[in-house]
């Protein structure tokens, strides 16, 4: 991170899930605050994804190369992406059919400075987890050495793989 880093937040929302909006808002509403203040320079909502993609399913909407940028990350920071993200094998009942998935959690959010993606959370390393909560509050209290701690990855991108990223007005 130097001096004229511009930070760019994307955040990610599930939306096949009951009982979790008003959190996701919370966190929506913090991410909001934290650009109005001039943490980051930009934030979006970076579209809904769905709880599994398969890679027939997601031709078009760009998880799964989203979920790989984020599998990079943490490859290179020691980190895991579970249990937050789940990669498993889904099988059908009386078919010989089975298809890699990955199983999307509620709220992610990434932070960007420019085409570097400097970290994502939830992710867990040996020791702890870093929640989404854990990143806002470091960034809330203006703690500008908390991103130090992880190692960047250059995805060559500045926009979200996700078709239908929004911009979030403040």
């Amino acid at each position: 991170m130097t001096a004229d880093s511009q930070l760019r937040a994307e955040l990610y929302l599930r939306g096949d899930t009951y009982g979790t909006f008003d959190a996701q808002q919370q966190v929506l509403n913090r991410v909001k605050h934290l650009e109005a203040n001039g943490v980051f320079t930009d934030s979006m909502v970076s579209g809904e994804w769905q709880r599994i993609r398969t890679m027939a399913e997601d031709k078009r909407s760009g998880a799964l190369a989203t979920y790989e940028e984020f599998r990079d990350w943490a490859d290179r920071n020691g980190h895991s992406l579970e249990p937050a993200f789940e990669r498993r094998t889904r099988t059908y009942m009386g078919m010989d059919r089975v298809e890699d998935v990955v199983v999307f959690p509620v709220v992610s959010l990434a932070i960007y400075d420019d085409t570097q993606l400097e970290a994502v959370f939830p992710c867990t390393d040996a020791e702890r987890t870093f929640t989404v909560g854990d990143a806002l509050e470091a960034f809330e209290s203006g703690d500008e050495n908390w991103l130090a701690q992880f190692d960047s990855v250059t995805v060559g991108r500045t926009e979200p793989w996700l078709e239908s990223g929004v911009e979030i007005t403040v």
